[in-house]
């Protein structure tokens, strides 16, 4: 573990929060790098970009208060105190679904032709696995849950080991940003399909990578963070239920 980087004249710099800005930057580089490939102008670029930045960081803050609880609110709501190692700058999984919100409120708001979002679906998971690097070394909630697994690691002060959660997390948002780097231009991915392939493939793998952290259960055994990928899944069911639906309906002369 190595929740403080290294010092600038005495002043530790992070890891946590260090690369929860490296996910963030990656993010909004990755999709700026995808907005030239589809030869978006910049006046929609622009926009879209820093929307994105601003919900990163909103979604990070404001989602612990659903995750940790109401008390802590104190903390969470100051925004002068982002980088507050105490609870770091927030939740990545919030941070990273408010940067999509903003850039697709921004989207829409200007007016953007087409569907801006699948230019998020590859950006969302290389972010996200950079992030979960940061919580490993900063051994933020314990990693995980005890294990005897020989790939276990051990805490500074524990004496047993415990679940690299996040490794877990990390490993398998790398290959599923190769994965949907090599779809991104399949005609089936197309008009926001990527994204919703994407938030669906992370939200099982999340769901059952839970189990063995240590984030706070809410009910029925489950934590704030499960609750939401089953969230985002019964979202992404809808839509296709629905669109299946009307298809048949619209057909009708």
């Amino acid at each position: 573990m190595r929740p403080v980087l290294f010092h600038v004249d005495g002043v530790p710099v992070y890891a946590y929060g260090t690369f929860f800005l490296l996910a963030l930057l990656a993010v909004l580089g990755l999709v700026l790098s995808e907005a030239r490939r589809r030869h978006w102008p910049k006046e929609e670029v622009v926009p879209i970009l820093l929307a994105a930045f601003v919900g990163g960081m909103v979604g990070a803050r404001l989602s612990i208060l659903f995750f940790n609880g109401w008390q802590t609110a104190p903390e969470t709501l100051n925004f002068l105190a982002l980088f507050d190692p105490r609870i770091g700058p927030g939740s990545l999984l919030g941070g990273i679904g408010g940067a999509y919100a903003g850039g697709y409120i921004a989207s829409r708001a200007i007016g953007k032709a087409g569907c801006a979002c699948d230019a998020f679906a590859p950006a969302m998971a290389i972010g996200n696995a950079i992030g979960r690097i940061g919580i490993f070394l900063a051994g933020v909630d314990g990693l995980g849950k005890p294990t005897n697994l020989p790939w276990g690691v051990q805490l500074p002060g524990d004496n047993y080991l415990v679940h690299p959660a996040p490794l877990y997390d990390a490993a398998f948002d790398i290959a599923w940003f190769v994965m949907l780097m090599a779809l991104r231009d399949h005609k089936s991915m197309q008009n926001g399909n990527l994204l919703k392939f994407g938030v669906a493939g992370y939200a099982v793998v999340r769901f059952f990578i839970e189990f063995v952290r240590n984030n706070r259960v809410i009910v029925a055994g489950l934590t704030g963070q499960q609750f939401v990928c089953l969230g985002l899944l019964a979202i992404v069911a809808g839509y296709y239920l629905l669109r299946r639906v009307r298809k048949p309906a619209a057909q009708v002369v």
